[in-house]
């Protein structure tokens, strides 16, 4: 029985070992086959690049040097030629642009001499700071990477009713259904600078060109800030806050009744849906204050006037959101007032990065320098003075900013100087006019 195992086992063994071999030899004509096909494939490559013809003449250093030495000095020639003297110098610019840099520039940056350039020492305290855009610390911020940006809202009520049966989808009854959506358009504006150095100063300044950026940056901020308050966007295009090229200011949303009434508030409403320049333009709620500041150069602001400002604003929207935005002299005249009980009504804070600086009947201040001062010295005229704003900053109002801002330095505008150039685009718009509302102090001065 052994024997016969055995002879099994060296039978499988055998047949092993055939098949081993057999797929030896197979695998060794494979690769022989391949590094042929290879060694055939490179030396076709050889002899092609063989066949490549080199450049007949090679040019070296000292030759390309004395190429653009004759080229200079030809250029120098026609220049002092009488005739066509600006079209011998845009030669010299990349385009006729920078030509045009070129010949605007102005700097007084000059870099050069006793007691206008040398070693100096940037120091930032001399920097023209200027206050970043309160309205970024409370507004929504939405990013887009269009021209144009579209805003919805709903209009009307569900319906919601009581009981068993789904009978509230109707225009009829209890609770009618009244739901819509209004949906407006607004196009990004434009907001850039462009302004030479001197490279001489730049060199001899420590810190001078991040801090001109830095300060250019907080410029832009200044822009917008006034826009988003004071402009008029409807169709003026000579207004110092942009115009039609401008933001929507909050200032210029119609709402405020026509004829000053003390301690009333007007109606908020959504305003035309659409793509049109005056789509969206909202009726905000206005409140008058109690006694007018009329052009006495007076603040009646009361502590009645604050609390029926707060009262104003739909309970809903007493969210944490919910912030004043106050004008400094607004604000001067509110922080001596007491309620009924002798206690103060605004209360110091600690400084945050947010511009929250305290509260006001247990809502958040932001100090807005942009706002209307509450009362102007002077002739009587027609313009209302807006110094406050209440409302759920995230619900009410939209900043939308382009994805990109472009931020570029130009080393060839003009030999000795670099050119800082700066843009971004945004747009801004009242989303939820319930959300809001303004208060004025004055509709009998005319604003500066």
């Amino acid at each position: 029985m052994s024997d016969k195992i055995i002879e099994k086992l060296d039978a499988i063994e055998a047949a092993t070992l055939e098949k081993s071999e057999a797929v030896k030899t197979e695998v060794e004509a494979k690769l022989a086959e391949t590094v042929a096909s290879f060694d055939e494939k490179v030396a076709a490559l050889e002899a092609k690049v063989a066949s490549v013809q080199a450049p007949s003449t090679i040019k070296t250093y000292k030759s390309i040097s004395q190429e653009v030495n004759r080229m200079v000095k030809g250029q120098l020639a026609e220049f002092v030629k009488a005739g066509g003297r600006s079209e011998k110098e845009i030669k010299l610019f990349e385009d006729a642009g920078q030509y045009d840099a070129y010949l605007k520039e102005a700097s007084a940056l000059t870099g050069s001499g006793a007691g206008v350039g040398g070693r100096t020492a940037y120091d930032p305290v001399f920097v023209a700071l200027r206050l970043a855009n309160p309205m970024r610390g409370v507004s929504r911020a939405v990013a887009t990477d269009g021209a144009t940006y579209q805003f919805r809202a709903k209009t009307g009520n569900a319906g919601a009713m009581w009981g068993y049966p789904i009978n509230n989808n109707t225009s009829s009854g209890a609770n009618p259904t009244t739901e819509s959506t209004t949906i407006w358009q607004l196009t990004l504006q434009d907001l850039n600078t462009q302004f030479p150095i001197r490279t001489a100063a730049l060199d001899d300044i420590d810190g001078l060109e991040s801090n001109v950026v830095s300060d250019m940056l907080l410029e832009f901020s200044q822009q917008e800030a006034l826009s988003m308050i004071q402009n008029d966007d409807q169709g003026l295009t000579t207004l110092p806050y942009g115009g039609s090229n401008g933001l929507r200011g909050l200032n210029q949303y119609p709402g405020a009744n026509a004829s000053y009434t003390g301690g009333t508030t007007s109606v908020s409403a959504y305003g035309s849906s659409g793509t049109g320049s005056s789509s969206g333009l909202h009726d905000i709620a206005t409140y008058d204050q109690l006694t007018t500041n009329g052009n006495a150069g007076v603040n009646e602001v009361t502590y009645a006037d604050v609390v029926n400002f707060i009262y104003a604003l739909p309970q809903q929207y007493w969210t944490p959101t919910a912030k004043f935005i106050i004008s400094p002299l607004m604000l001067a005249g509110i922080r001596g007032l007491t309620d009924q009980q002798g206690r103060p009504i605004y209360v110091d804070g600690l400084a945050r990065e947010d511009g929250i600086v305290g509260s006001l009947l247990g809502f958040d201040v932001v100090v807005n320098k942009y706002l209307d001062v509450p009362f102007i010295s002077g002739s009587a005229g027609t313009d209302s003075l807006y110094p406050m704003y209440f409302g759920d900053w995230n619900r009410c109002h939209a900043i939308v900013d382009r994805l990109n801002m472009v931020l570029r330095r130009y080393d060839q505008t003009l030999p000795g100087s670099i050119t800082f150039y700066g843009e971004k685009r945004l747009c801004t718009s009242v989303v939820d006019p319930f959300a809001l509302v303004r208060y004025r102090s004055t509709a009998t001065v005319t604003k500066p």
